[in-house]
């Protein structure tokens, strides 16, 4: 779900006022938190290309971002607990949609961005010298029946595009969602025990024994309780969003929890950013992961609660815009990166591996032109393909429903 949408459907003459109430329809941290967290994943996967040291110096001032990027994959589950805020919002709201409806909606979102997005693969995949066609078209049709985060050809091995493994456990999710929301709507706590203890118990008692957690630590059921604190974040929002009373209060406390949030993120990524060695980096992250999520929701719940010109500095014109973009640019970014260096765009002077070399200016301009294509093409494709197939797919929806009444 965008979350301009609902916004737009309940516009009201604006309240200029510091504690104006929030509109229950729309979290105005969402925006920021996509922008952020696709940011900080495409800054982990540049960097993993370039090897450019990311501190940053601005005349006297040096900003060191050298363990957000290090652990940048860790913003992945923070991509998902908003999710789960989105998701479940209208069923909070109560304007559950039909499961058709649902389904429909969520389909049209991702599934004209996800095709172009498989064909451009399957095409350089075809290309390569010594193909497996046979295995090729098994990880083709694992990543057409979302299943391909269960595989290790599909999964680690894959020749198509190795981010893609999140839309799996997304679309997993979303078949559940429908006869979860519900659940969740009526019995928020004890559904949001029984998911977040369903989560704990896989994970300690089936993932975490493992002696290697590969091809696990990114299952669904690993991810139940990030999921859970975005709907519990949701539910609340709606409830103190509604209030009419204490609203001074409120926009204080959450204020309050948005900083609170932000700190215990940026406390979790410097510690999992020391920790050496890929089973000890899994491990850190299956033990972050509740509390990682929780502080994300906290950022979430508290900036779309809080004074209104935090609500505006987290959802502006620029920060939308970059919203819309987010979804192209993240099936996008690591594979264009990729292929830049094998194309050495940038030209660079080593061999290969000029981040090895620690060529410069070489890795600037290659981490810079990195991001600005990855921006360029995920404009041309959101404004070229999702968004028209989305309107044309509403009109079909709407035909649907008429001709259903």
């Amino acid at each position: 779900m965008r979350p301009g949408a609902a916004h737009r459907c309940n516009m009201k003459k604006p309240n200029l006022s510091a504690v104006a109430p929030a509109p229950a329809g729309y979290a105005a941290a969402a925006d920021l938190l996509r922008v952020f967290c696709v940011f900080m994943i495409a800054w982990f996967h540049i960097w993993q290309q370039s090897w450019l040291s990311p501190v940053l110096r601005v005349g006297g001032l040096t900003l060191n971002m050298t363990s957000p990027v290090r652990a940048g994959y860790m913003f992945v589950d923070l991509m998902l607990l908003l999710s789960g805020f989105l998701c479940y919002l209208p069923y909070a709201n109560d304007r559950a949609p039909a499961p058709r409806d649902f389904y429909l909606r969520r389909a049209l979102r991702i599934l004209p961005s996800y095709w172009l997005c498989l064909a451009v693969m399957l095409a350089f995949a075809l290309a390569q010298p010594d193909l497996a066609v046979g295995r090729l078209m098994k990880d083709l049709a694992a990543h057409l029946t979302f299943t391909h985060n269960l595989f290790e050809f599909s999964y680690t091995q894959s020749k198509l595009n190795v981010v893609l493994w999140t839309l799996a456990v997304e679309v997993q999710f979303y078949l559940l969602l429908p006869a979860l929301a519900p659940v969740f709507k009526r019995q928020p706590v004890a559904c949001y025990l029984a998911m977040t203890g369903a989560a704990l118990c896989f994970r300690s008692l089936w993932t975490a024994p493992m002696p290697d957690t590969t091809l696990f630590i990114n299952r669904l059921p690993n991810m139940l309780d990030v999921y859970a604190n975005g709907m519990l974040a949701a539910h609340l929002y709606v409830l103190l969003a509604r209030q009419e009373k204490h609203r001074a209060l409120i926009a204080t406390l959450g204020t309050l929890a948005c900083v609170a949030g932000a700190w215990g993120i940026f406390r979790i990524v410097r510690a999992q950013s020391f920790i050496s060695g890929y089973e000890p980096l899994r491990h850190g992250q299956l033990d972050h992961r509740w509390l990682f999520s929780a502080c994300g929701a906290a950022f979430l719940l508290g900036g779309s609660l809080s004074f209104s010109p935090v609500r505006r500095l987290c959802s502006n014109q620029v920060v939308r815009f970059l919203s819309g973009l987010s979804f192209n640019f993240y099936i996008w970014h690591q594979w264009l990166a990729v292929r830049l260096k094998a194309w050495r765009i940038p030209p660079y002077l080593a061999e290969s591996n000029p981040n090895q070399a620690g060529e410069m200016p070489w890795q600037l301009q290659y981490t810079l032109l990195c991001f600005a294509a990855a921006l360029a093409l995920s404009a041309l494709i959101t404004y070229l393909v999702e968004k028209p197939s989305a309107k044309r797919g509403r009109g079909w929806i709407e035909k649907l429903v008429k001709r259903d009444r």
